[in-house]
């Protein structure tokens, strides 16, 4: 736009300089036609004349005089030269001679300047270069070379004239430009808004296509870890929905996080979505369990538990070379946190590392408090479920040992919605009335996974597989 502006600018003013040349050169061939009009009759009589040469005082120059004066009426300025051009007599405005240069006896400058050769041209169009400007003029000879009787015009007038025809074109063409530019504007306007529309329009469907290629990608992501997840669960046919009912204990304990001063600056939406589907492979190392062994319905022999132990590692590693054959992955990095330490005890003595504290991740931390309530609440092949209250209760009796306190706490804010899951992904329907009403197992008999934590055989009793 800043371009065609430009180019409308130059193209006024050209136009602007055209018109003005044009009207000028018009306005002095006008002059000129009216000064050879009003000189046409002393000039006839100048052809007629066989005058000796005129100079000052002599009877030519005064015949000539005579002949100015009897033609006045038709004539504006008059000036009689010899063949050098000198001024002989002034004719016309009594200041006429002063407006010459030198007055009497000075020389005439021409525009061009004329040759000898063409003294003895009978008329023809000329500038004269005055005191006052230039000036149009008609030149006559006399004779064979005897001079010039020269009829002329001040140039400003005609510059007046040529001023007072253009004096509006100045504002016409300021119009015009304003006028197109609006337009110009406009049009622009126009069109970048409609290539704005279209492009975001574009933009949309791109953006639109490629979420929803993420969707299907995510989608696909989650069916293949579920199925991965569920092809190890699939080992023990006990467990049941126990991987939608991990994801969604360790959602809902991440969201009360969520909300508590300690953990508000880890706990964000995306680690609470992370850990809904990370969590699901919590116990992928499984699958290289002997069915000897995770199906075995009486207690674990102290090679057998070792054994059992080894999944939590078996898994954190598989997870591990899946992470750097993919490159850097959140899920799988949380997936491989919570795979090597879920069954690790705040006061150190789980494994497989022994970490204590803060030193385990959070994920994980969060993890074991939706395993271990799992674990008392649904039958497995080694013991049965327990009431929700008495899983709470041994909950809370782990709080600083086996379990991070604070998510303890939070657990207990929100036990009532770990029910409400524990009842909607029932293994069984009747499962559901069975859990609140029969009290069928006890908490010494609820696992055997972890009854060995860093290598000591403790049994505590809320232990889990």
């Amino acid at each position: 736009m800043v371009a065609q502006t430009g180019c409308l600018g130059v193209g006024l003013w050209m136009q602007h300089h055209y018109i003005t040349s044009s009207a000028t050169q018009a306005l002095e061939e006008l002059a000129w036609s009216d000064i050879e009009a009003g000189a046409a009759g002393l000039f006839f009589e100048l052809d007629r004349l066989e005058l000796p040469d005129p100079a000052p005082g002599n009877a030519a120059l005064d015949h000539l005089s005579r002949l100015v004066d009897k033609h006045r009426p038709d004539l504006g300025k008059v000036t009689i030269v010899d063949p050098q051009w000198r001024v002989l007599s002034p004719r016309g405005d009594v200041q006429q001679t002063e407006a010459l240069p030198g007055g009497l006896g000075s020389s005439v400058e021409w525009i061009p300047r004329p040759e000898p050769s063409d003294q003895t041209v009978t008329s023809r169009r000329v500038r004269l270069v005055f005191p006052d400007g230039p000036h149009l003029a008609v030149a006559h000879g006399l004779g064979d070379g005897q001079g010039f009787v020269l009829v002329h015009e001040p140039a400003a007038q005609i510059e007046a004239r040529t001023a007072m025809l253009t004096g509006s074109l100045p504002v016409i063409s300021a119009m015009t430009f304003v006028w197109t530019c609006a337009l110009l504007g406009i049009v622009v306007y126009v069109v970048l808004a409609r290539l704005h529309d279209e492009v975001d329009q574009e933009r949309s469907r791109t953006a639109t296509e490629a979420l929803r290629r993420t969707q299907n990608l995510v989608r696909t992501r989650d069916a293949v870890i579920f199925g991965l997840a569920k092809l190890a669960e699939s080992r023990d046919p006990d467990t049941g929905d126990h991987l939608e009912r991990i994801s969604v204990y360790s959602t809902t304990l991440a969201s009360a996080a969520r909300r508590h001063p300690k953990f508000r600056d880890e706990v964000t939406p995306a680690f609470i979505r992370l850990i809904g589907i990370s969590s699901a492979l919590h116990d992928i190392g499984k699958v290289g369990l002997e069915d000897g062994i995770l199906l075995k319905r009486g207690p674990l022999t102290p090679e057998e538990r070792t054994s059992m132990q080894i999944h939590a590692e078996t898994g954190g590693e598989c997870l591990r070379k899946i992470e750097q054959r993919l490159g850097g992955s959140n899920f799988l990095q949380m997936a491989r946190e919570i795979a090597f330490a879920h069954h690790e005890d705040w006061k150190g003595t789980g494994y497989p590392r022994c970490l204590a504290g803060t030193a385990i991740p959070l994920s994980a931390r969060i993890v074991a408090v939706a395993d271990i309530y799992d674990a008392l609440s649904s039958k497995r092949v080694y013991k049965d479920q327990l009431p929700h209250e008495e899983c709470v209760a041994v909950i809370r009796s782990e709080s600083g040992k086996r379990l991070d306190p604070d998510l303890v706490e939070l657990f207990l804010e929100v036990q009532s919605k770990f029910r409400s899951i524990a009842l909607k992904y029932a293994d069984t329907p009747g499962e559901a009335t069975e859990r609140e009403s029969v009290e069928l197992g006890r908490p010494e008999d609820v696992g055997r996974e972890i009854e060995e934590p860093c290598g000591v055989g403790l049994g505590t009793p809320s232990e889990s597989r």
